[in-house]
């Protein structure tokens, strides 16, 4: 299955589905949108996150669904919700603490069609993949091991001290 994003707001509740292979290619595009409209009034009221048919995340989406929360949880104290994630998606959540940050459903969410699909944009950044994996280093020691490798080579990439 293509990796596709998609996006829909309605009545202050933004949408987001997750479709197939998710990598760094769609994630300038979704944290463009996403984070413009969480610093917008009115305030978002919840933000849905469909993974159901999303088959894998890479670290740097992973990243982007944790600075997502983060913005969300700053703007209104709530937390993404993260619907009916297959066992591979689970498992990847699991293993990079982020079933620790946001809330994980397996309800049904009607979600209002026609969605937006996500175009392929300028790709991300050495900047941006190094602002998502900091996003995963900072909620524990083990992330921070598991990305020293390439937060190092992206901070010498820059230009930046560690």
């Amino acid at each position: 299955m293509d990796e596709a994003l998609f996006f829909k707001e309605s009545d202050g509740i933004i949408y987001i589905r997750a479709q197939g292979h998710l990598t760094a290619a769609l994630c300038p595009q979704l944290k463009a949108r996403a984070f413009a409209r969480i610093e917008e009034s009115p305030p978002v009221k919840e933000i849905f996150m469909d993974l159901g048919p999303c088959e894998y995340m890479d670290s740097t989406f992973l990243g982007l669904v944790v600075g997502i929360n983060k913005r969300f949880k700053a703007s209104t104290g709530k937390t993404v919700v993260l619907l009916k994630p297959s066992q591979t998606c689970l498992g990847l959540l699991r293993t990079i603490g982020v079933t620790k940050l946001v809330t994980i459903s397996e309800e049904t969410v009607a979600f209002p069609q026609p969605m937006e699909a996500m175009a392929l944009g300028p790709r991300a950044t050495a900047q941006f993949i190094l602002d998502a994996h900091e996003n995963l280093t900072e909620m524990s020691k083990e992330n921070q091991s598991r990305f020293s490798s390439l937060t190092k080579t992206l901070k010498d990439s820059l230009g930046k001290e560690d």
